[in-house]
């Protein structure tokens, strides 16, 4: 059986919440801890976070534990009833959390003073026991969390670029037609947003688990590639209201056509750049329209080479950004001068 890319992921992930939240649970019974599986839960909590976000929630939570052991006791010696004290507690860590933007830690601080409340013991064998729930929890956590298939989340990354490329060119074959005839055709959007979704996601969880440097690559890409799509979708409405074809259209047509043969991954659009002046300077020159129909139409041609300019630009911007080291990385490059196609 064929299991698509997301599908192995999706198995991945909870292979390692079975073995974190399970190894959690066995060291706890090795130490004849009393609830062994409030270890295997914050195990799991932990687990469903980047590794990023998990060496920032392990020092997090292990730090706010001993603000919940002290708003717990404090919370208790005020009232002695235990399920008002859970109450009040809840309230009082929540504002805490939310103070200090530690919203992340509320469900494990939840799950200690639950433990005081039920207990009714702080004495320091109690807050050490509790102590090593978390600790045990966070740290096995932290060490299953390292497991990560960088090189397949790579590679279909990959594919995304390609994929998006394809559709990108597609899109802007379907537009010049659109144009270059009055015919009731649709272009729709929405399947290339929905793959630039899925790949973007995929892109931040990428830059999110890997350590080393320049992997926000990615992330750029297909935010690049979202810039340009709002440009297509100014074009695409502005196709729809033009009220004819004027004799100007031919030339943007031709323009559109050569663009989609330079919207690679590597390629700087300078010539694209320096083409779209040289066509705007031919439109200026070119004689009054005659009719109010016309007038309209060019308007609406004109707005649609503004649009181009701005999603020529986008690949300008994001190639601007990009360092030395990410061509080389990302593209086996060693020279700018490389990178001008």
């Amino acid at each position: 059986m064929h299991l698509s890319f997301n599908q192995k992921q999706t198995l991945f992930i909870g292979f390692k919440l079975f073995l974190g939240s399970m190894a959690a649970v066995l060291i706890c019974e090795q130490l004849n801890i009393m609830t062994p599986y409030a270890a295997g839960s914050i195990a799991l909590i932990t687990l469903l976070s980047s590794r990023w976000d998990t060496l920032r929630l392990t020092l997090y939570r292990l730090l706010t534990y001993f603000v919940t052991v002290f708003i717990s006791w404090f919370v208790y010696t005020l009232c002695r009833q235990p399920i008002i004290s859970f109450g009040i507690g809840m309230a009082f860590l929540y504002w805490f959390c939310k103070a200090f933007n530690l919203m992340s830690t509320l469900a494990v601080n939840g799950v200690i003073c639950s433990h005081f409340m039920t207990y009714t013991d702080f004495s320091v064998e109690m807050i050490i026991h509790e102590f090593l729930i978390v600790l045990i929890g966070v740290l096995c956590a932290l060490i299953i969390n390292q497991l990560y298939t960088k090189h397949a989340v790579q590679k279909q990354l990959g594919l995304y670029v390609k994929e998006s490329e394809q559709k990108l060119i597609d899109l802007l074959g379907q537009i010049a037609d659109y144009l270059s005839d009055s015919s009731d055709r649709k272009v729709s959007l929405e399947t290339y947003e929905e793959t630039l979704r899925q790949a973007y996601d995929l892109a931040k969880d990428f830059e999110e688990n890997t350590f080393s440097r320049h992997t926000n690559y990615y992330v750029n890409y297909f935010r690049m590639r979202f810039m340009q799509s709002h440009r297509l979708k100014n074009i695409v409405w502005e196709l729809s209201h033009m009220p004819m074809q004027p004799e100007q259209t031919k030339i943007v047509v031709h323009y559109i056509r050569y663009l989609a043969r330079y919207v690679t991954e590597t390629n700087a659009p300078y010539k694209q750049q320096k083409e779209l002046r040289h066509l705007l300077k031919a439109m200026e020159e070119e004689p009054l329209p005659k009719t109010r129909e016309e007038f309209e139409s060019r308007a609406y041609l004109f707005h649609i080479l503004m649009d181009l300019d701005e999603f020529v630009q986008c690949k300008q911007t994001y190639m601007d950004k990009l360092s030395k080291k990410q061509k080389e990385r990302f593209w086996g490059e060693k020279s700018k001068k490389e990178a001008k196609s």
